[in-house]
């Protein structure tokens, strides 16, 4: 997301404290494991763009949005119990999404709903990028934008066609809103929607300064605003065929198949598991392992190396259609992890990986860009983003309590 900087006034909810856990006897996995030696560039990915101020976009020194999931809430069609835990990253028509954003600053994960935050959705038409949708409507008054109003099912079956739904409209002003998929002949031809974040933060520039800015078509914006953006897929397309078909609408191009031949849809990948321990410098185990849950305090004495491993599951990864020779025929591809890694305070091996069992170490020594000896309050943060290369994310954080150093 693209690096902002907090008023140095702004007042940031205190972590939460949370239980220490037991440790258990296991070895870490992590020796010799293949680590991207490349600093995956997740901040371009889904922001507006990029500042220039922070050398080492793995630091987190203020609010940074990191990622932003979207969750089918509310299913058209019954779901799989078996696949609870892995929710849908795409929507059909008429479907309840819940959005929500991944937030920290320094003192770790910022509960969404404690910042104003708008959201808006834009139709994006074939060929057009990320934000390419709202900047194209821009010039913008945020008072001038419409809901977005829910889609109703009587639109297919009264047989006048597909309706022109309002785009760009506003979704609402929360934290983790919900979003009705609409239902418009662009939605079918192109497939997603354009979602857009737009926040200040406390003690910085309010929400309706950075939306001003903003949807004014200016891009020398607030340092301290939060922008982000997110691709919305409808689909899958088949599944979308099936439903024109139930209510007798024919949609130009678009063949209906048989159901078996409807592909899965997009679904988020899961973390399954943390390891955490410490490891000398040469590599090799020091104690014990400790098995995290997201969001848990664990005490490390300063000056230690923390090896961390995080399993996603490699039978998780989907195989999908991807469209050759213009559309005239399709070849399967498959999903591929990419794991991205931050920091409050110290050092990491490596800024992404892109294993199943994604490893990396963190030395709890200042490092270069560090300005304290130790972290602010003896605490430092850890945040992991994982990537299937569709729409599907996932992410944990974990808080280390540092003791004296061991001699």
């Amino acid at each position: 997301m693209r690096p902002t900087r907090v008023h140095p006034s702004a007042e940031t909810p205190a972590p939460r404290e949370l239980p220490r856990r037991r440790l258990r006897g296991r070895r870490l996995r992590g020796h010799g494991r293949r680590v991207s030696g490349t600093a995956l560039t997740l901040g371009c990915a889904l922001t507006l763009g990029c500042a220039s101020d922070l050398p080492d976009p793995r630091l987190i020194i203020s609010h940074r949005v990191l990622a932003i999931q979207t969750v089918v809430s509310v299913p058209l069609l019954p779901e799989d119990p078996a696949l609870a835990d892995r929710p849908k990253a795409e929507a059909l028509p008429f479907e309840t999404v819940t959005i929500e954003p991944f937030i920290v600053n320094a003192d770790g994960v910022v509960d969404p709903e404690s910042l104003d935050l708008v959201w808006l959705a834009c139709e994006l038409t074939p060929g057009q990028g990320l934000f390419a949708c709202l900047q194209a409507a821009m010039p913008l008054a945020l008072e001038d934008i419409p809901m977005c109003e829910a889609p109703d099912p009587m639109d297919l079956a009264g047989g006048e066609g597909l309706p022109e739904s309002v785009s760009p409209c506003l979704i609402g002003r929360e934290g983790t809103p919900d979003f009705g998929v609409p239902l418009s002949a662009s939605v079918f031809i192109s497939g997603s929607i354009e979602l857009t974040m737009i926040g200040g933060v406390p003690g910085g520039t309010d929400t309706d300064r950075c939306a001003r800015e903003l949807l004014s078509g200016e891009f020398d914006l607030p340092d301290d605003c939060l922008y982000a953006v997110q691709r919305l897929n409808v689909g899958p397309l088949e599944q979308l065929a099936l439903l024109a078909e139930m209510f007798g609408v024919e949609i130009p191009g678009l063949e209906v198949p048989d159901p078996e031949d409807v592909p899965e849809a997009d679904r988020h990948p899961r973390i399954s598991e943390i390891r955490v321990g410490v490891v000398a410098e040469t590599g090799e185990q020091l104690g014990e392992v400790q098995v995290l849950e997201s969001g848990d305090l664990i005490e490390v004495p300063l000056g230690a190396i923390l090896q961390i491993e995080v399993d996603s599951p490699e039978e998780d990864l989907q195989t999908y259609p991807i469209p050759v020779n213009n559309g005239e025929s399709y070849e399967d591809r498959q999903e591929a992890y990419s794991g991205d890694w931050y920091r409050t305070w110290g050092t990491l091996l490596s800024g992404g990986s892109d294993d199943p069992e994604s490893y990396n170490q963190w030395s709890l020594s200042p490092g270069s860009q560090d300005e304290l000896e130790q972290p602010e309050g003896g605490r430092a943060r850890l945040y992991y983003v994982v990537r299937d290369g569709r729409q599907g994310v996932n992410w944990f954080w974990f808080e280390v309590q540092t003791t004296a150093p061991e001699r």
